[in-house]
């Protein structure tokens, strides 16, 4: 089954390599390089997935790309990448699934994001 992405993050070597990684996974990857670019992309599309940096324009820009997909009709599974630790709860409260912390190795996360995905799709969209 392939899954829809969009990739966020301001770092383009970040983001290329985190493309890579899902493009050889079979992810159809879309990418923004910027919150407000994100943004936009969210108006215009729906994804099965959304990862994206938390310090890009602001401090917290990413909890503006979660809330903005979370917004969709029918809103895709939200990871937040950070070189930073975000508590819980501050991620939990902005509406993201999970949170890792870059260097943790793309693979491994990319497994636990699959999870998360097949997960979805069996207990079927939240009402």
């Amino acid at each position: 089954m392939s899954f829809t992405a969009l990739l966020v993050d301001d770092d383009l070597m970040v983001l290329q390599t985190i493309r890579s990684v899902f493009e050889k996974r079979e992810f159809v990857v879309s990418t923004a390089v910027s919150a407000a670019q994100a943004l936009s992309v969210l108006e215009r599309q729906s994804f099965d997935l959304v990862v994206t940096d938390m310090r890009m324009e602001t401090d917290t820009s990413g909890f503006e790309v979660v809330r903005r997909a979370k917004a969709h009709a029918h809103p895709p599974i939200t990871v937040i990448l950070s070189a930073f630790p975000i508590p819980a709860f501050d991620w939990h409260d902005a509406g993201a699934d999970a949170m890792f912390v870059k260097g943790g190795g793309v693979s491994r996360i990319l497994d636990d994001i699959e999870q998360l995905l097949h997960a979805n799709v069996q207990s079927g969209p939240a009402a």
